[in-house]
């Protein structure tokens, strides 16, 4: 139950997507009565939209952060530099790796997803996994530099034929391919191939979109493999389902989310995957004061892809319910779109975008992609003061 007459212990696990847009609304209006803690592992809060520039060499890296710190301070929140692993619903204190228990009246959830890499072998020794993402820029510098180093031929395989796939295979091909150039090594000496386990290429758009980004492979000099079920990754090739290995020095790993793994040793409800399960208010099942959003929930009115757009959009939400939960106000329901816009970099400053079946192309496309980017996290910046270093 919410505490009443005394202050409220509001504790959000996380410096999310969501989570930033309530602490920016704490900052500006806080509620009364309580005593707000972020618990985050990392101060450093990557915006998912802009990692693919990033990864480009379009964006400094600070251009692409919220430093999470500055911005709590301005909410007035306790920082607590700390995993969250555990949660006792009856006590209502969430607990921390080498910390104290943290009781909570309201608690909240935006820790992400990590890399699925059950089931299939040799997956989280031989690959690169682009989840999490505050830890995927160190490992991914450290495949830059081996690359960069490599004298002989490198081949570089990414694995995943999404928008995540497709976007970060063209942003790394991009990349490499002008720093090696850059160093006066061949360009040559690098090839690319985008592993995919449907049929067809990013198999939630249109024939159209998908055919755009087909040319763009092409045109980049990345090789794509369709329909490739990867069943095990060994030191230097993918082993493929019905067909030849695939070779690969370096391997880029962007499909399958998975949920942090210890909430299962928890008694929140899960779906089938370990993600939390929200309701239409994305509050967890059958728990009045508690709440989840972004990848770590699962959407139980209807799917929703593991995206940071969806993210973006709930932090309203989740902000206006824990003031309406404190208040004794009714909850407002979340409503995610049907038809979402789409702006899909192709690693320079070119983009393709897709709504309602219209699919738009050109430098034109990034650059509207740049300026929503840039407004939204500068939203977060503003109010902490922070420049991300």
């Amino acid at each position: 139950m919410v505490a009443t007459g005394k202050l409220s212990n509001v504790v959000l696990v996380g410096a999310g997507h969501s989570h930033v847009e309530v602490l920016r609304s704490f900052a500006q209006d806080p509620p009364r009565g309580i005593r707000l803690t972020l618990v985050t592992r990392t101060r450093q809060a990557y915006y998912s939209g802009m990692l693919p520039g990033l990864i480009a060499g379009l964006y400094r890296p600070d251009e692409t952060m919220i430093d999470a710190w500055p911005l709590a301070r301005a909410a007035g929140a306790e920082i607590v530099e700390a995993s969250a692993d555990g949660v006792d619903l009856n006590t209502q204190y969430l607990r921390c790796a080498g910390r104290s228990p943290i009781p909570y009246d309201v608690l909240s959830f935006d820790i992400g997803s990590t890399t699925d890499i059950s089931g299939i072998s040799g997956v989280g020794e031989h690959t690169v996994p682009v989840r999490p993402i505050d830890g995927f820029l160190e490992r991914f510098e450290s495949l830059r530099q081996r690359v960069l180093r490599n004298t002989r031929m490198t081949r570089v395989a990414v694995v995943g034929g999404g928008a995540a796939g497709v976007e970060l295979a063209l942003s790394v091909a991009n990349r490499l391919r002008a720093e090696a150039k850059e160093a006066a090594g061949p360009a040559v000496r690098l090839q690319f191939v985008l592993v995919c386990g449907t049929p067809e290429l990013l198999p939630d758009f249109s024939p159209s979109f998908r055919e755009k980004f087909r040319t763009v492979l092409k045109a980049t000099g990345i090789e794509l493999v369709a329909g490739a079920i990867v069943s095990a990754v060994e030191p230097g090739r993918l082993i493929i389902d019905g067909q030849p290995p695939v070779a690969a020095d370096e391997i880029l790993w962007a499909i399958g989310a998975a949920a942090p793994p210890w909430l299962r040793e928890t008694d929140l409800p899960l779906d089938r995957q370990g993600f939390i399960s929200v309701d239409a208010y994305l509050r967890v099942l059958n728990l009045e004061n508690v709440f989840a959003a972004g990848d770590v929930a699962s959407f139980t009115p209807r799917p929703l892809a593991k995206s940071g757009v969806y993210a973006v959009r709930q932090g309203p939400v989740i902000d206006r319910n824990i003031r309406r939960l404190l208040a004794g106000a009714p909850l407002e329901g979340y409503r995610p779109q049907r038809n979402t816009l789409y702006l899909v970099s192709t690693g320079k400053r070119h983009a393709i975008g897709t709504r309602n079946g219209i699919v738009v192309a050109g430098r034109w496309v990034w650059h509207v992609k740049d300026w929503i980017d840039r407004r939204w996290i500068g939203r977060y910046k503003a109010v902490g003061g922070s420049t991300g270093e």
